[in-house]
C-alpha cells in the first residue's frame, strides 16, 4: 500500500471516530505571503506589443460592393425625389401629345376625283417649345380599300411652336372611291421637345365620306352559267364629274378558267384593257365580252373591274383605282349535258401533234327530272389544220359538205327517249394536216370542236319545250421543232488511226413548221476520247463548251416560224478524236445524242425532241468512201 493510500485510510477512520482528532492532524506545510509590485501606467515593451494587437484586432473590414451599390440607389432615389418636388413646385416643363390639338376644318363630303381643300390647326398647350415641328399629311391614292398605295403630300415645315401659340396650314386632298364609301386622311405632327433630340409624332385621322365617285361602274352577266358554255356579260363605264387628267382605262380581271372568246369593242391592250379617253358625261362606253367559264357545279367565280388612271411604266395596269366591283357568276349543271374529251382529257384546250391522231368522245346526260325525247347530238369540226377525209364516226353520220356528225334516234335509239339522270358516250377520230412540206406557210394551228345537243321537255298537257346546250373544244397544233446533226472530214489521219487525231466538223441545223419558239437550246456530250477545239471560224451563234460536264451547248434562243424551208438557221464547230489501240477495227461515236427543247408560243407548251448520236459513218460527206470509218492501227 503507497503513502497516499495510507493517508486517505487514516483521515477515513478519523472521521468516523467518536472523537476529534481531525483537527490535531499534522501540517504539512506552511504559505508565505509574497508581495508583487505594479507599475503607475503602461511602460516598456509590453506597451508597445499591446498596442500593435490591438491595433491589428481594430483594423476595419473592406466595404462590399454591394454596400457602394446601395449607397448609389439611395442618392438616385433622393436626387428623383427632389427633383420631382422641383418640376412640381416650379409649374413642370414636359411634354406631352394630350396637350397637342390638332383641328381640321373643311367639307366631309367631297365629290372622287375633285380637289378638296382643308384647313388644320395645331395648338401647343404645354409649357415648353415644340421644336423643328413637321406637319405630314397621307391619304388613299385610289378607291381600291385593298391597296397598300398611299399618297403623302410634301413635309410642311413649321420649326418651333411655343407654349400656347396656334399655328394654321392650308392643304388640298384629293380622293377616289365609290359613292358613300369614307376615305381617312390622316394628319401626323411630328416634333422634338424642348431640350431634346427624340422624334415624337401626334396623329389624327379625318374622314370623307365620297359623295359621288368621278366615274361609275355598272356590270351585268347572269347570275349562273353551265361550264364551257358561250356566255357574255356587259361592261358600262359612265363618267360622273370631270375625268382627271392622265390616260384613264378599264380592266377587268378574269378568274383563271375564263376563255376569252371576243369583245365589242376590241381590247386596246391584250383582252382586257379598254381605252376611257373618249369617255364624256354624255357619252357613257359600253363593253361586251363573250367568253366561256370551266369549272365543276356548284363553283364561284369572280370578275374584278377597275377603272382608272394607268402606270407611267405599264400602261396595261390600273396605278390610281378611280372605282371598281366584283361579280360573282355561279357554275351549275346543264340540264342537257354534252361533255367533249379529247385523247380520254377534259380540259378547256389541247395540244396535239401534226399529223397525229386525235381521238374525241362526247359524254351526254340528262340533268333533268323529267325525260328528253328526240335528242340530237351535231359536232361540228373545223380548223385550219383539219384532214377531212381522216374524220371517222364510231356512229352517226359524217357530213363532209358541213364538216359535221350527227347522231340521233336513227343512229343511237336512246336518245329517242333519255329518261332522268340517264347517261351515255359516243366518239369519233380524225387526224390533223403535218405541218411538215405544206406550200404554204399556217399561222396558229388549230382545230375547233363545236357540240350541240337539243332535245324536247314535255310541259302541261301535251305541250313540249325545246332544251338545247353547246359545248367548244380547241385542239392547237404544236409547231414540228426539230435538229439535223452531222459531221465531216476536216483534217488528220484518214481514217481514224489509233493513237492520232483526226479532226472533224460538225453542223447543226433547225426546223421549225408554224409556230414561233422560244428559249430554244440544243446540247450533247462528247466522248473521253474526243476532245473540244471550238466554235467554225465566221459563226455567229451561241455556242459554249463544258469542260466538266463535256457538254456542248447551243442557247438558240428564238426560232421564226417556216426556219429550214424558207431560212436556214445552224451552228458549226470543230472536235479532234484521238482514238486508243481498244478502238482499233470499231466506229467511234463523236458525239453522244443530240437534245433539242423550245416554247411553242402559240400553244405555251415545252417541246422536246432527240436526234441520234454522230459517229465516223460521214453520210453526209461526199468525200467519204467505205472503211473511211474504222479505226486502224
Amino acid at each position: 500500500m503507497t503513502e497516499n493510500n495510507s493517508k486517505i485510510e487514516d483521515i477515513k477512520r478519523r472521521l468516523y471516530e467518536r472523537e476529534d482528532t481531525i483537527s490535531e492532524r499534522p501540517r504539512e506545510g506552511v504559505l508565505h505571503q509574497v508581495t508583487h509590485k505594479a507599475p503607475e501606467d503602461w511602460q516598456g515593451g509590453i506597451k508597445k506589443a499591446d498596442d500593435s494587437n490591438q491595433n491589428k484586432n481594430m483594423k476595419k473590414p473592406s466595404t462590399s460592393i454591394l454596400k457602394y451599390f446601395f449607397i448609389l440607389a439611395v442618392v438616385f432615389f433622393i436626387a428623383a425625389i427632389g427633383y420631382a418636388i422641383y418640376m412640381f413646385s416650379n409649374g413642370g416643363v414636359s411634354v406631352s401629345n394630350d396637350n397637342i390639338d390638332i383641328t381640321v376644318l373643311g367639307n366631309a363630303f367631297a365629290k372622287g376625283g375633285e380637289e378638296l381643300p382643308l384647313q388644320v390647326e395645331i395648338v401647343n398647350r404645354n409649357k415648353a417649345n415644340l421644336e423643328l415641328a413637321n406637319l405630314i399629311v397621307e391619304y388613299p391614292k385610289g378607291a381600291d380599300d385593298s391597296s397598300t398605295d398611299s399618297v403623302i403630300l410634301p413635309y410642311d415645315s413649321i420649326g418651333t411652336i411655343k407654349p400656347g401659340q396656334s399655328v394654321t396650314r392650308d392643304i388640298k386632298v384629293t380622293l377616289f372611291g365609290t359613292e358613300q364609301s369614307t376615305r381617312n386622311i390622316k394628319i401626323s405632327l411630328e416634333y422634338h421637345p424642348e431640350g431634346s433630340n427624340a422624334i415624337f409624332s401626334k396623329d389624327k385621322e379625318y374622314p370623307v365620306t365620297i359623295s359621288s365617285a368621278p366615274l361609275s361602274l355598272n356590270i351585268d352577266t347572269p347570275t349562273s352559267i353551265s361550264s364551257n358554255q358561250p356566255f357574255s356579260f356587259n361592261v358600262t363605264a359612265a363618267l360622273n364629274t370631270t375625268l382627271p387628267v392622265g390616260n384613264t382605262i378599264l380592266q377587268v380581271a378574269y378568274p383563271s378558267n375564263f376563255i376569252f372568246d371576243s369583245a365589242i369593242p376590241a381590247p386596246s391592250i391584250g383582252n382586257s384593257v379598254w381605252d376611257l379617253s373618249s369617255l364624256t358625261l354624255t357619252n357613257p362606253i359600253p363593253i361586251i365580252i363573250k367568253g366561256r367559264l370551266v369549272g365543276q357545279d356548284g363553283d364561284e367565280q369572280v370578275f374584278h373591274v377597275y377603272a382608272g388612271a394607268t402606270n407611267q411604266n405599264n400602261q396595261s395596269i390600273v396605278s390610281v383605282v378611280y372605282n371598281s366591283l366584283l361579280q360573282t357568276i355561279l357554275i351549275s349543271k346543264p340540264f342537257l349535258e354534252a361533255r367533249i374529251l379529247v385523247n380520254n382529257q377534259d380540259l378547256p384546250e389541247y395540244t396535239a401533234s401534226g399529223g397525229g391522231n386525235i381521238h374525241a368522245e362526247i359524254s351526254w346526260a340528262n340533268n333533268l327530272s323529267t325525260k328528253i325525247t328526240d335528242a340530237q347530238i351535231i359536232a361540228s369540226i373545223s380548223g385550219n389544220v383539219l384532214d377531212k377525209s381522216s374524220v371517222s364516226p364510231s356512229e352517226g353520220f359524217y357530213d363532209s359538205v358541213n364538216s359535221q356528225i350527227i347522231w340521233d334516234k336513227n343512229s343511237i335509239p336512246e336518245l329517242g327517249s333519255i329518261e332522268p339522270g340517264a347517261r351515255g358516250d359516243i366518239s369519233f377520230n380524225f387526224k390533223s394536216l403535218s405541218l411538215v412540206g405544206l406550200s404554204n406557210a399556217i399561222k396558229d394551228p388549230q382545230i375547233i370542236l363545236d357540240v350541240s345537243i337539243k332535245g324536247r321537255q314535255p310541259s302541261e298537257g301535251s305541250t313540249f319545250g325545246d332544251v338545247n346546250n353547246f359545248n367548244k373544244k380547241v385542239i392547237k397544233i404544236l409547231s414540228d421543232f426539230q435538229i439535223a446533226s452531222s459531221a465531216n472530214y476536216s483534217s488528220g489521219e484518214k481514217p481514224p488511226k489509233a493513237e492520232s487525231e483526226t479532226r472533224y466538223n460538225v453542223n447543226w441545223t433547225l426546223s421549225n413548221s408554224a409556230n414561233i419558239i422560244t428559249s430554244a437550246q440544243a446540247r450533247s456530250v462528247l466522248p473521253i476520247y474526243v476532245n473540244w477545239v471550238g466554235v467554225t471560224k465566221g459563226s455567229t451563234e451561241n455556242i459554249t463548251y463544258n469542260e466538266v460536264t463535256r457538254e456542248v451547248i447551243w442557247n438558240v434562243g428564238t426560232v421564226k416560224a417556216s426556219t429550214g424551208f424558207g431560212s436556214t438557221r445552224e451552228a458549226s464547230f470543230q472536235i479532234s478524236l484521238k482514238p486508243s489501240a481498244s478502238q482499233i477495227g470499231s466506229v467511234p461515236q463523236l458525239m453522244k445524242d443530240v437534245y433539242l427543247s423550245g416554247t411553242d408560243s402559240f400553244t405555251s407548251t415545252l417541246i422536246k425532241s432527240t436526234r441520234g448520236p454522230i459517229t465516223t459513218t460521214l453520210i453526209n460527206d461526199p468525200s467519204f468512201q467505205s472503211g473511211d470509218d474504222r479505226v486502224v492501227r
